[in-house]
């Protein structure tokens, strides 16, 4: 069977917008061609792809849904390819595009952006925030160069390859009102959990490495909050809501000013690994000497 992208084209383009004016409008065409076109691919499929309801309204059949999904993929690839296409013409990176959670990029990154500036001036960066599963998605198709996170150890992927760059400390943290257990020379954990805890959420790469820890100990927790946000976590803490767990490099300003108190508790060193991920396929000269910074220091 020949394949006419160009019949697909004007499908997927039909059913995104759920017009044929509008398909038409941006193929530059007729709407009766597009409706020509829509009727010799259902035609060659042998399925009806779109119902028609006597209001004018068109909506995708269940065969129709599947032959959109597979269109979709196609040309978004498509769209992918040419960006790649473009970037190898032009033989240079203008911008990397790096995904990392504010909690590390908050305290960590700038040191080396400043670093890597110093040698590649003319290089722009764009810095993306947004859950590690979903920068991990865009790493895969290509909309972001590197992502700098957690847990990196755990991924498993032919595409992706990741390089251990760091390991962050934690420590509990509280605010002004708990600031008497500061004094103690070490306060006995089972004690500490009598009071209000706010701890990470427990998909984060650093609750998952206290939660291990505790139940080597037999010890469960339950916090009295959970946050995601580091940000949101140290206001929580400073206001005196609880006694918080908080990636340390975070805080340590805090704890500097006295607006934070390091809490000295009988619990070992938890250390959370940090690492960056880039795509193996597609790493660019500029890409690897930005990930050799890192590795520099």
């Amino acid at each position: 069977m020949n394949i006419d992208l160009n019949a697909y084209k004007t499908f997927y383009l039909v059913a995104k917008y759920h017009s044929f004016t509008k398909a038409s409008q941006e193929l530059y065409i007729s709407q009766p061609a597009v409706t020509q076109t829509i009727k010799k691919l259902e035609d060659q499929l042998n399925i009806e792809l779109f119902k028609r309801s006597s209001s004018g309204t068109i909506t995708l059949t269940p065969a129709g849904e599947v032959v959109y999904y597979y269109a979709e993929k196609i040309f978004n690839l498509a769209i992918a390819n040419k960006t790649v296409i473009q970037k190898a013409k032009d033989a240079s990176f203008e911008i990397i595009n790096i995904g990392v959670p504010a909690h590390i990029g908050a305290f960590y990154l700038s040191k080396y952006l400043k670093k890597f500036n110093e040698i590649y001036p003319n290089i722009k960066f764009n810095i993306v925030n947004k859950k590690s599963d979903e920068m991990i998605i865009m790493l895969k198709k290509r909309e972001l160069d590197v992502v700098i996170d957690t847990n990196m150890n755990e991924l498993e992927d032919d595409l992706l390859a990741t390089t251990k760059i760091l390991d962050l400390d934690s420590c509990f943290v509280c605010g002004e009102k708990y600031a008497n257990l500061s004094k103690s020379e070490q306060i006995n954990l089972k004690e500490l959990l009598k009071y209000p805890l706010i701890l990470p959420g427990e998909t984060t790469s650093n609750r998952k490495m206290i939660d291990y820890k505790l139940k080597e100990r037999g010890i469960t927790l339950s916090p009295l909050i959970e946050a995601n946000s580091s940000s949101i976590s140290r206001q929580l803490i400073i206001e005196g809501l609880g006694i918080g767990w908080m990636i340390k490099e975070f805080v340590q300003e805090d704890i500097d000013k006295h607006i934070l108190y390091e809490l000295n508790v009988d619990f070992e060193q938890v250390l959370t690994p940090v690492s960056i991920a880039y795509n193996k396929k597609f790493n660019h000269d500029i890409i690897k000497e930005f990930i050799k910074t890192f590795k520099q220091d």
